[in-house]
């Protein structure tokens, strides 16, 4: 496995640390300042040599479809989104706590970025979109035909809960364009209780406008949030998101989800039936969804039966299929792939 920079501790209990192999850069720039090395990142995956696998599958959301493959190779990029530094910079931009000289420097460089992002997607011979709101973006971005295989969730690690506590729950890196002021400003608003899992550079900026109803905790062991699920009265989505796991882990716990109705949302949450979508990008609208909310009688089970249809194992099988189907024996994957 190869990436830039591995926050091991973190991810210790979901990765084997001696699998990984990061870039030199690894030790005196990771943390909090891998951000500012973006226009190297192109770079490093694009000379990243692996020509000598068979097999390469990349998981991308910027960069790493880029890497190196020789042409006897299949190289398989799953595509998480088209660079969204390049694509949606506005978007990632707008309400961001990121000073001047950084937004414009992002600015200068995304042409560049963008240019680099359309070839470098002539390089996998298959393209996997995880929903069918990136394969949209494929297409229309990069002029390429995509798969969709849904993300896996590992719905066996979430129990059928109808415990209520009261508080919403959002689980999320802590970044701009996920729009978690929406969910902040809402709570705050309607005075109910809002608890933020995750880290990020905009939690300064959210706890300034959190009322005290909003509690920020970080990140936490695996557990300690499989349990704030159980207990939540509902998941919120206040951004668009490309696919997005936790909502599906939500539901997977019988809890329905309070969702901007754009992106992967769209294809995850049926209204009224597993949780209820809201329109407007605004914190008024996300109040007067949760209120919608309250009024509806939503069964758990069938919350939950819903969740499954996005398991991991429908995810293996799915991968496994478009494998066998670009002739790739199971021993080069098998182990890999549980």
């Amino acid at each position: 496995m190869y990436t830039s920079f591995l926050d091991a501790p973190t991810f210790a209990d979901r990765l084997n640390p001696t699998r990984v192999r990061t870039w030199r850069l690894q030790g005196p720039l990771a943390g909090r300042r891998f951000r500012s090395l973006l226009p190297l990142y192109p770079l490093y995956f694009s000379t990243l040599d692996l020509r000598r696998a068979e097999l390469v599958v990349s998981s991308s959301v910027a960069f790493a479809k880029a890497v190196r493959t020789s042409p006897k190779a299949l190289h398989v990029s799953y595509i998480h989104t088209p660079m969204r530094y390049a694509w949606g910079l506005d978007d990632y931009l707008r309400s961001s706590s990121y000073p001047c000289p950084a937004r414009l420097a992002a600015r200068l460089i995304r042409p560049g970025l963008a240019a680099w992002d359309r070839i470098t997607a002539r390089r996998p011979d298959v393209l996997v979109a995880n929903s069918e709101t990136v394969r949209g973006r494929i297409r229309r971005l990069w002029g390429r035909q995509a798969q969709v295989i849904y993300p896996p969730v590992d719905t066996g690690e979430f129990a059928l809960s109808t415990r209520d506590d009261g508080y919403l729950l959002v689980a999320s890196r802590l970044l701009a364009y996920r729009r978690l002021d929406l969910a902040v400003e809402a709570a705050t608003r309607l005075g109910r209780d809002l608890v933020v899992v995750g880290n990020g550079p905009e939690r300064r900026r959210l706890e300034s406008v959190a009322g005290p109803s909003v509690r920020f905790t970080g990140h936490l062991p695996r557990a300690e949030l499989v349990e704030l699920f159980s207990r939540c009265h509902a998941y919120v989505v206040p951004g668009e998101e490309d696919f997005g796991i936790a909502a599906v882990e939500a539901m997977a716990s019988g809890k329905p989800v309070i969702a901007l109705d754009r992106g992967g949302a769209t294809e995850t949450v049926v209204d009224g039936v597993t949780g209820v979508l809201f329109g407007s990008p605004s914190s008024g609208s996300l109040a007067e969804a949760i209120e919608r909310l309250d009024s509806l009688v939503l069964d758990a089970a069938s919350i939950r039966d819903h969740a499954l249809k996005f398991d991991r194992q429908v995810f293996f099988e799915a991968w496994r299929g478009l494998l066998a189907s670009h002739g790739v024996a199971a021993e080069l994957y098998a182990s890999s792939v549980a």
